[in-house]
């Protein structure tokens, strides 16, 4: 896969990282409303956390390769209109259940059979749950980029009837066989979701911040996308202190190795005081407290190796999980 990479930075309100200002294979209106539909899902259902706009675009990569060969109107409109195969059980495309039609036709353009519709293929007996207005023009159309792709969040979401934290690779995984109940499917989707999410080179945020502090937040945000390991000290793979601590010294300060003795160095500093480097801990119940902890990185963010079964990710400081468990903020060096 080739793909290009562009600039990218962190939103200030805590949302998710900025796509890239451009990238191979993605129409320019069709990127923006991978965008727009990881961004407005948080809006819709704010149950459903950790959208992004790599998540629905690895699953437009395999449902219509972005479109190729149709176009995209500025207002996300697509012609010829993306029609998939005759769900007929026949076996194309993997399909071996019959779909009779459900939309009279008004959809897909078959009176007989279902045909899946849209750059990210919803069939039409869904539509009427999960179809939204994407681009505001007062209608919901899945022959329209904007609207196809947040429909989509807006299934992964509520299609399992509760809430989904996509930073969770288990969570994703289990929305994606909703999406389309296929292994290869969801292998596949789960790759190019991997690829895209690479593109985004992770930037320490603005404001004040000392050099060490922000060389150890830097250092910390290059192991995004590593697996959670439990005592792990990398360089494949951390626990949550065990990333805290090689970050600190990679900036040449030595700190300790586990949270409950990071917790007792450095300066305390108050949640409105943060600064890139800084140390928060939290009390989730796994040990004594406190038993988590993470860095923060600027702009409302922090850098966190949750659990077994994840992966190091970005994400806000404030969430409805970590709030209520914070404990305390450290400043390991000024």
């Amino acid at each position: 896969m080739v793909l290009l990479i562009a600039m990218t930075s962190a939103l200030p309100n805590g949302g998710e990282l900025r796509p890239p200002e451009t990238v191979d294979g993605i129409p320019p209106v069709l990127l923006d409303a991978y965008h727009r539909g990881a961004a407005r899902l948080t809006d819709l259902h704010p149950q459903c956390t950790g959208m992004t706009w790599a998540i629905l675009a690895g699953i437009g990569r395999i449902e219509s390769t972005h479109g190729a060969g149709h176009d995209i109107a500025p207002n996300g409109d697509v012609a010829p209109p993306f029609v998939g195969p005759r769900l007929d059980g026949s076996g194309v495309g993997g399909n071996l259940t019959p779909h009779y039609d459900t939309d009279d036709g008004r959809w897909d353009g078959d009176t007989e059979y279902d045909r899946a519709v849209g750059l990210t293929q919803h069939l039409p007996a869904n539509w009427d749950r999960y179809g939204r207005d994407g681009n505001d023009d007062g209608v919901a159309d899945p022959h329209n980029a904007y609207d196809s792709v947040l429909s989509t969040a807006v299934e992964l979401c509520v299609s399992g009837g509760e809430k989904v934290d996509f930073t969770d690779r288990g969570q994703l995984s289990a929305a994606l066989f909703r999406y389309n109940h296929s292994d290869a499917y969801v292998a596949d989707v789960l790759g190019w979701i991997d690829a895209y999410t690479t593109l985004q080179p992770l930037t320490v945020g603005g404001g004040p911040g000392s050099q060490a502090g922000r060389a150890a937040a830097a250092w910390a945000l290059q192991q995004v996308g590593k697996p959670y390991v439990w005592g792990g000290t990398g360089p494949h793979g951390f626990d949550c202190s065990g990333l805290t601590q090689a970050a600190w010294a990679a900036a040449g300060v030595s700190i300790p190795r586990v949270t409950t003795d990071q917790v007792r160095i450095g300066i305390p500093v108050g949640l409105d005081e943060l600064q890139p480097g800084d140390l928060l801990f939290y009390d989730t119940g796994s040990g004594p407290s406190p038993s988590h902890v993470t860095m923060y990185v600027g702009d409302g963010q922090m850098v966190n190796a949750p659990r077994t079964g994840t992966t190091i990710r970005v994400e806000p400081v404030q969430s409805d999980y970590y709030s209520p468990r914070f404990v305390k903020a450290v400043r390991p060096a000024g």
